[in-house]
This record gives structure tokens, C-alpha cells and sequence, in this order.
């Protein structure tokens, strides 16, 4: 009778664990879009944006606008296979082009946004190729440790936090959408 029940116990435990592994995404063939605010607090600035991420299999469109609407840059990121090929930055009159678009979006607007990995960590995921830890319920991936919560519709969260040396990102999501965009 013991040997039946610790049989029982450890498939439980085996299936519990199972359920709890969680499968990396891929971007959705069709893609997907997200909007919602984003703030980013660095030392002694904190800057908030709406922003509308366009996601599609060859490339991301990241449209910022301040809290009130205006709209302040768009940044499109070409992708080959899960690598930025190059990223393209609108910001009024200017447009620019380079392959960081980090550097390239901190030049132009001042943002400190790592645009790079948010394909997947929008979504929660790890950024594929790349190693990653996790810590609880937090990912570490590129020096960044990326805490993904409030899944309402159970697949997709709806507030991420990203921590970085003296930056914070808070991006809260108002809208998912995962049909084509």
C-alpha cells in the first residue's frame, strides 16, 4: 500500500512539474501587436510613453507617443530568421538607420529601451540563442532581469518589468492582439 501511494505521489509531483515548465514562443507566423504605456526610470529621470508594438515574422514597428498622443518616434526593427538585420528610426524630419537599435534609439530620443529582446520578453519569453537563467519567476537574459505577470487570459501577461544597473522599465499592456497585423 505504501509503494502504491509513493507511486501516485511521485507521478502527481512529475505531472505538477510538467505543467509548470513553460514553452518558449516563437513569434506567432502571423504576428502580433501590443499597446499599452511604458516607463522608464534611469538615476533621476523617469520618461512615460504610450507605445504600440506591430510584430510580423521579417519585422517589429515600436510607435512611441507621449502620454497625451503625440507622437514622438517610430522604430522599425528587419529581422533575418530571430537577428535584427537593421533598425530604422522616424522621429519627425529625422530618419536614421543603424544595426544597434538601442544605441540608436537612446541617441535620437534619449529612451534607454532594450528593444532588442522585447520581441519575446513582451510575451515573457527568453529571446532565443542566447542564454538566460531563471530565478523564481524571474528571467535573466543580457544583464537584464525580466518579470512578466498579470496573465489574465492565461497565455499572455499584461505587465513586465525589466531591471537593469540603474534603469527600470515598467510596461503595462492595455491590449494584446495576436491575429495578423
Amino acid at each position: 500500500m505504501v509503494k502504491r501511494w509513493f507511486k501516485c505521489a511521485c507521478a502527481s509531483v512529475a505531472l505538477l512539474l510538467a505543467a509548470c515548465t513553460q514553452v518558449p514562443l516563437a513569434p506567432p507566423p502571423a504576428g502580433f501587436s501590443a499597446t499599452g504605456k511604458v516607463n522608464i526610470r534611469q538615476a533621476n529621470q523617469s520618461d512615460t510613453a504610450q507605445f504600440t508594438w506591430i510584430a510580423s515574422p521579417q519585422q517589429d514597428q515600436l510607435s512611441l507617443a507621449t502620454p497625451f498622443g503625440t507622437g514622438l518616434a517610430e522604430l522599425v526593427l528587419h529581422y533575418q530568421g530571430d537577428v535584427i538585420s537593421s533598425a530604422v528610426l522616424n522621429r519627425g524630419d529625422q530618419l536614421e538607420q543603424a544595426n544597434d537599435p538601442e544605441a540608436l534609439l537612446q541617441q535620437l530620443t534619449g529612451l534607454s529601451l532594450p528593444v532588442s529582446g522585447l520581441r519575446w520578453w513582451l510575451r515573457g519569453q527568453s529571446k532565443p540563442n542566447e542564454p538566460f537563467t531563471r530565478e523564481g519567476d524571474v528571467l535573466v537574459q543580457n544583464g537584464w532581469r525580466i518579470s512578466a505577470s498579470d496573465y489574465r487570459d492565461g497565455t499572455l501577461p499584461y505587465r513586465i518589468e525589466l531591471l537593469r544597473d540603474d534603469i527600470k522599465v515598467r510596461i503595462i499592456i492595455n491590449e494584446w492582439n495576436t491575429a495578423a497585423p
